[in-house]
């Protein structure tokens, strides 16, 4: 396997776990699961705002989730340009599942994601 598809694979991977956490509506089981995909100083900068570590993140999360009650992330497979990768998603409950689109840009350090910057789709 070349550099570029062993990079993929961990990012895919990465993305799958992230994507993971931000289902999970559980606060202590989403936290437990933060060092499997994230740096201790992983940064998510959204339209709200910017968290930083895992316990930001945390409340981030329950921040959407408690927002949009019974929706769920359903990402689409990873884009990676040296080093530099994204995602893009939908978003919504599980009668309309796209109801809202986004994507996010995000970066791996050390094998964890280090940051994700959220971009949401305008229609």
């Amino acid at each position: 396997m070349d550099t570029h598809a062993q990079d993929l694979a961990i990012a895919q991977s990465l993305i799958n776990r992230h994507f993971d956490i931000w289902n999970n509506t559980d606060p202590v089981a989403r936290l437990a699961l933060f060092a499997a995909a994230y740096t201790p100083e992983v940064i998510v900068a959204d339209y709200a705002g910017i968290a930083s570590g895992y316990t930001d993140v945390n409340e981030m999360i329950d921040r959407v989730l408690t927002q949009h009650a019974g929706f769920t992330f359903t990402p689409d497979p990873v884009a990676l340009n040296h080093g530099l990768g994204r995602v893009t998603w939908r978003y919504g409950p599980k009668d309309n599942p796209g109801l809202i689109r986004g994507e996010d840009i995000f970066t791996v350090h050390n094998g964890k994601l280090a940051s994700l910057h959220v971009f949401l789709d305008s229609k």
